[in-house]
């Protein structure tokens, strides 16, 4: 079908791409956060299963997660597209909603979650990947916050619409609103989404052009692509590893709020990444780019920090339940009115991320996450002993600020890591994002759920936080020490 000229610019466009990626990320987290306050009463009240049964279904969620992850980014690299993976999550959203529809038992729920967390992982890693596709490095954290933004208002709405669904229509009622909310998403990607990769090849193909204008323009061009020529050999696995601690200087800072139009200051490109199909081939395998320390510690950041939301959304409805005796659409409410807190601060965050970058250079990211790190301990600590109603909901608000100030900067260092070494894997190293967060779905959650039931609320949570807040910092600051260690031993 032909479509008009209007409707081509417009799918076209770099903003597009965002406001797309921010309405999916929006339905995305409806469908996923309208089962949260139901579970705790469908599980133990109408099929009698132990409390342990709830980790066990946040665990589901995270193996369907990690499955789509371990595959979809190097499916979508290779075959540089990125809307058939997201007509398919969209898809999936609606086989989700057949299969809810008709659960009976909890075998049935268990499929509905890993069929969940695949849809949710193969979509969030193609939104992610999308909007780093046509915005430049360095600027990216503005962007994520966005995305966050609208993943946090579904957050706000999905509690208390699933808990008021299920009160008055039961299991049904969720389900339905689960389909609806998957072909929606289905027609948006189908009719105003094009692939991201062909809108980044016309940016960079026109950045080249304006670049070439001057001579002063072709100086910079051809000082960085002398500067990103290999010193150690020509392997993918040895240039990057090269670049590691130099990427902090290649990545420029521009000192300004992004905007819109930053798509088109795309570094200049190299030959190969015009061309699709040698740029599929060449693309660095998730194992290499793990091997990475610019990549390591944002990796560990992802587990750390949506492990520990998957373990609040798994334990903090129980703790309302056991010890207030809230229903399920007060437990609604109670999310409602973190998401509302969120969504305020969310903007904040982006902006003090890229502001502190473009000041003070690619570097400070690592440790403006580790300051987040420090901060989300803070706040699991006053959740841990929160004695009263309104001192939980400070302590989990206060705990959802801080893991985004740990979770925007590292999704953004992803999108930052691969525009400045100009390679093709984009979606691999988002699919890096989503493994981390379906082991951290796998793990955590159980293991919280049983230390609940055998040490009570307190005790799990101050423990769990302590762990893994440590291993966080010592993973993120890694790569700076390096660099400053590097660079000290060549002076």
């Amino acid at each position: 079908m032909q479509l008009p000229p209007i409707a081509t610019k417009v799918r076209s466009t770099p903003v597009t791409i965002w406001v797309a990626s921010s309405l999916i990320a929006l339905v995305n987290r409806l469908i996923y956060t309208l089962t949260i306050a139901c579970i705790p009463d469908l599980l133990q009240r109408v099929l009698h299963e132990p409390r342990s049964s709830n980790g066990v279904i946040t665990a589901a969620f995270g193996v369907g997660g990690l499955v789509a992850g371990c595959s979809i980014g190097y499916i979508s690299d290779r075959t540089q597209n990125r809307l058939v993976p997201q007509l398919v999550a969209a898809a999936l959203y609606v086989v989700a909603g057949v299969v809810f529809f008709y659960a009976k038992h909890f075998h049935q729920i268990v499929a509905f979650r890993l069929i969940l967390g695949a849809a949710s992982s193969i979509a969030d890693t193609m939104l992610f990947t999308t909007v780093a596709d046509v915005y430049p490095a360095n600027l990216l954290g503005f962007k994520m916050a966005v995305l966050f933004v609208f993943d946090n208002i579904g957050n706000m709405l999905g509690p208390l619409l699933g808990g008021k669904a299920y009160e008055k229509m039961g299991v049904g009622g969720i389900a339905i609103i689960a389909m609806g909310l998957g072909v929606a998403e289905f027609l948006l990607i189908l009719l105003f989404v094009r692939n991201s990769l062909d809108i980044r090849r016309t940016l960079v193909r026109n950045a080249a052009s304006s670049l070439a204008t001057s001579a002063s323009d072709l100086r910079v061009v051809e000082s960085t692509i002398a500067s990103r020529r290999p010193s150690t050999g020509d392997h993918p696995s040895e240039k990057v590893g090269a670049s590691a601690c130099s990427s902090c200087v290649s990545i420029s800072s521009t000192g300004s709020t992004p905007s819109d139009s930053d798509a088109s200051n795309l570094p200049a490109p190299k030959p190969e990444m015009i061309s699709s199909a040698s740029g599929a081939h060449s693309s660095l395998q998730i194992v290499r780019l793990l091997l990475q320390l610019p990549v390591v510690g944002p990796t560990v950041s992802i587990f750390v920090g949506t492990g520990m939301q998957s373990v609040i959304e798994t334990v903090f409805p129980l703790r309302l339940y056991d010890k207030f005796g809230y229903s399920p659409g007060a437990i609604g409410i109670a999310f409602m009115i973190v998401g509302g807190i969120l969504i305020l601060a969310m903007p904040a965050v982006g902006y003090v991320n890229d502001s502190v970058i473009s000041r003070h250079g690619e570097r400070m990211r690592y440790y403006t996450i580790a300051v987040g790190v420090l901060m989300m301990l803070v706040s699991l600590s006053v959740t841990a002993v929160a004695g009263s109603y309104p001192v939980l909901i400070f302590g989990y608000a206060l705990f959802s600020i801080t893991s985004m100030l740990v979770i925007v900067p590292a999704q953004s260092a992803f999108g930052d890591y691969i525009n400045s070494t100009g390679s093709h894997a984009m979606a691999q190293c988002y699919s890096l994002a989503w493994i981390a967060e379906g082991m951290a779905n796998i793990s955590l959650p159980p293991i919280a759920s049983g230390l609940y039931a055998i040490i009570g609320f307190p005790r799990m949570l101050l423990s769990m936080s302590a762990v893994l807040c440590t291993i966080c910092a010592i993973s993120v600051l890694a790569f700076p020490f390096h660099c400053y260690w590097r660079a000290r031993r060549q002076e």
